[in-house]
């Protein structure tokens, strides 16, 4: 799909705000009717181009119970590939596993309130030699940047130093709210799926035949909000048709306020499109546009050296069955106790399974 002027402009002005009224977006767009805004949406969607509004998450908000993400890039040799797969899913409290495209490297990304228990599932995997893997932990905010599609395609690598105002911690709980089932469902739809009343009814319907009134949802969501855990509205826009465009990670390491600069400031202002976070003295960008810029910014950032490391792995693009992003698992939150706890011993009972399988 060819986009038009007025298109490349709606999806700029969604993806830096995505709170824009009907009114402004049709005075900014120069459109007559309401309907011809609505269409474009519609259209936009059904192409790639929007997914959302969504919502961040902050799970550390729900309880007194600490949550960690952790990112944790996993090597393994390519005949292994199907066992080191199945083995990461039945962690079931990872949210997003990008394989790399040379076929030995899967990155995964974990929320989860017990990293000991994580290390030892990583760990029964390394030591029977399937695996080696480096990890990183942290409590920090993922940020999202969505593309400027009136920028250049290439990200510019020089003036990325600049002073940033960003606030890395989600903040802790502070209210004495008691969640139900519904409300962790409805935290779910609103950081991966949608924040439509209308859209959750059909979809609990459709996916889990239960029937959710109008009024519980809309009570949920005021309950996640005002309890500070739903946080930062946003859209997802893609800068080309998904499945088009060029994935990569950046991982980025050097002094901790260099990195950060750094992975605040690169693609401002490009048709790009990037989730970022950082643990330590350690940055991740994971990017998608143009498949032209792979080789060219490999060459600008070998410049940057000593002052910052970087690296560049080439992900396989979303589409693919092992590209895969879901929500946090609300079966490791225990209603009764209001508490998120980790389900070790399942976890490792279905790897040990798989392992078996392997071996017969």
């Amino acid at each position: 799909m060819d986009l038009t002027t007025s298109e490349k402009k709606l999806l700029t002005l969604i993806g830096k705000n995505p709170s824009h009224t009907r009114s402004e977006l049709l005075h900014e767009l120069n459109y007559k009717r309401a309907t011809t805004l609505s269409s474009k949406m519609s259209e936009l969607k059904e192409s790639g181009y929007i997914k959302g509004p969504y919502y961040h998450v902050n799970l550390n908000a729900v309880c007194e119970t600490p949550v960690f993400s952790m990112l944790v890039e996993i090597r393994f040799s390519p005949h292994n590939y199907d066992v080191v797969f199945k083995s990461i899913l039945c962690i079931d409290c990872w949210e997003w596993i990008f394989p790399a495209i040379q076929g030995e490297t899967l990155f995964a990304f974990f929320r989860s309130c017990d990293c000991s228990h994580l290390h030892r599932l990583l760990n029964f995997l390394r030591n029977r030699g399937f695996i080696e893997y480096r990890s990183y932990s942290s409590q920090n905010r993922w940020f999202v940047q969505n593309p400027d599609f009136s920028g250049n395609i290439f990200p510019q690598t020089s003036d990325l130093f600049r002073p940033v105002d960003i606030e890395l911690c989600y903040p802790h709980k502070a209210h004495d709210t008691t969640w139900q089932f519904i409300d962790l469902k409805v935290m779910q739809y609103l950081q991966v799926r949608t924040s439509s009343i209308t859209e959750i009814q059909k979809l609990e319907m459709n996916l889990h035949k239960r029937f959710w009134r109008r009024h519980q949802i809309k009570y949920s969501i005021r309950k996640i909000t005002e309890a500070g855990i739903a946080e930062r509205k946003h859209y997802n826009i893609s800068p080309y048709p998904r499945g088009e465009e060029y994935a990569f990670l950046l991982m980025i390491e050097g002094d901790s306020m260099d990195v950060l600069q750094f992975i605040s400031n690169f693609g401002e202002g490009c048709r790009l499109y990037k989730a970022f976070t950082i643990s330590g003295e350690t940055g991740f960008l994971w990017c998608w546009c143009n498949p032209q810029v792979g080789p060219t910014l490999m060459k600008r950032l070998d410049g940057l050296r000593p002052r910052i490391e970087a690296r560049c792995l080439p992900l396989k693009s979303r589409g693919y069955d092992d590209t895969l992003k879901k929500s946090f698992n609300e079966e490791y939150f225990d209603l009764e106790k209001q508490k998120w706890t980790f389900r070790f011993k399942k976890c490792e009972d279905e790897i040990k399974k798989i392992m078996e399988r392997k071996n017969e």
